[in-house]
């Protein structure tokens, strides 16, 4: 073994026994990414609308606003609530410069897609955030998450189609739910022509406006079918 495989290997050992076999939140040592008990802090997104992930009191098919307005997107798939721990989670990763908190999360959203047996579509694309987010942050939460789904074997060997936006607009989480629902498809676009099938990938859905721009942009280059895959869901 050459002395850069030696040095690689302990690198490697050491990085995971400080940081991968210790819980994110409370430190205490064991496999994985969460202990147990922050695993249970943890809302889960049961009962839902099966097409937008809307949380309600009890799964239906379709929740008043998808009645009202089918959405250009087929699914969104969000097992979190954004409440909680999680909630918690994303905003440090977001705000507070902490873009490692998203490894646990992305962790169980694999799990959740694997314990399912849920099939995804070939190619994948992220929401690009705004360029005012990427310059106060540094860095895009939605491409980190995607970066560490492509680890996943399930994933790894999905397209990527690169979604950018055409238009500066601010933040979403600085806009109002009027103002989030007025996003145009004319935001976001794609030089690529894109497969029958997509899958979007975000950090939160909240009124699921960015996520029905996104779809149509891709239908407009080609998609048949966009699922949503999401961290989280919020209520609103």
């Amino acid at each position: 073994m050459t002395f850069f495989k030696l040095s690689t290997s302990l690198i490697s050992i050491v990085y995971k026994r400080s940081l991968l076999d210790q819980c994110y939140v409370c430190d205490i040592r064991r496999e994985g990414t969460l202990c147990s008990s922050c695993q249970k802090l943890l809302q889960r997104n049961h009962s839902h609308c099966q097409l937008c992930s809307r949380p309600t009191a009890v799964t239906v098919t379709l929740c008043g606003e998808c009645q009202q307005t089918l959405p250009s997107f087929d699914r969104i798939i969000a097992p979190l609530r954004y409440e909680g721990l999680c909630r918690g989670l994303i905003r440090k990763a977001k705000f507070e410069n902490q873009p490692h908190l998203l490894r646990p999360l992305v962790t169980f959203i694999i799990d959740h897609l694997i314990e399912h047996d849920i099939a995804l579509p070939t190619a994948w694309c992220v929401v690009p955030t705004s360029q005012q987010s990427l310059s106060e942050r540094g860095y895009c939460q939605t491409t980190l998450i995607a970066d560490l789904l492509s680890k996943a074997p399930t994933l790894a060997s999905m397209q990527r189609i690169v979604l950018k936006r055409r238009l500066e607009v601010s933040a979403q989480h600085t806009r109002s739910k009027a103002e989030r629902h007025s996003l145009s498809h004319r935001l976001f676009y794609t030089e690529e022509r894109v497969p029958e099938q997509v899958l979007l990938i975000d950090d939160v859905v909240t009124t699921g406006s960015t996520a029905e721009a996104c779809a149509k942009a891709l239908r407009l280059a080609g998609a048949k079918r966009v699922t949503v895959l999401a961290l989280a869901r919020t209520s609103e």
